[in-house]
């Protein structure tokens, strides 16, 4: 179950594109709301620990702008 309006929900949360989005699921960052594309994440330590174990060539293309991150 997804929160439908995600942009209404205070504090902090990550938002980003499919690509990214699949990578962090699959990693298990607690997801809160789902948008066609566009996911929303709980900004967790849990989360902030897999941005930065993100291997290399998705930081270069959320960094580049071909994805979203």
């Amino acid at each position: 179950m997804y929160i439908k309006n995600a942009e209404i929900v205070k504090g902090s949360k990550y938002c980003c594109g499919r690509v990214v989005g699949r990578y962090l699921i699959k990693k298990g960052a607690p997801l809160l709301s789902r948008d066609g594309h566009k996911m929303v994440f709980a900004n967790t330590k849990k989360l902030q620990g897999i941005l930065l174990d993100m291997p290399f060539y998705l930081k270069a293309l959320v960094k580049v702008g071909v994805i979203n991150g």
